[in-house]
């Protein structure tokens, strides 16, 4: 696929993750490109700092569904669509990890003509039938 377009944006992604009863939560400001494909594709790309740790991350927008893809240690590639499951594995430096994602809610709010969006996500994370945990991902970004 070749590339038609990339626009640099601003991204601002917040998460909360619950496990076991116990609320996390983080909150990422970075710069980022908005990509799109010849075939109308959009991704929205950057880089997650944490500590030392440097995570490439890439979502690829749709009204419908939403990719998310991890790069780095720990490898994802999630697929989030409203009421739906989808078989995934999580790649870690001990092997693969098979998992289900669950998505109980999906907006996406795209503004394609003006680069700019904001994404709300609620899903589950199962392993073989327990439930790991519940996840909420709110992402906005904009030229």
């Amino acid at each position: 696929m070749s590339i038609k377009s990339i626009v640099p944006v601003k991204v601002s992604l917040k998460t909360k993750m619950t496990q076991d009863g116990k609320s996390d939560h983080y909150h990422f400001e970075e710069d980022g490109q908005f990509v799109t494909l010849e075939n109308g594709q959009h991704y929205l790309r950057y880089v997650e700092h944490q500590g030392s740790q440097a995570t490439p991350v890439q979502f690829r927008l749709a009204p419908d569904e939403i990719h998310l893809i991890r790069s780095g240690a720990q490898k994802t590639h999630f697929r989030f669509a409203n009421g739906s499951e989808h078989l995934t594995h999580y790649q870690t430096e001990y092997g693969r990890i098979a998992l289900r994602v669950v998505t109980n809610r999906l907006n996406a709010d795209l503004n394609l003509a003006a680069i700019a969006g904001h994404v709300e996500i609620r899903y589950q994370l199962l392993m073989q039938d327990q439930l790991i945990g519940n996840y909420q991902i709110q992402l906005q970004f904009g030229a």
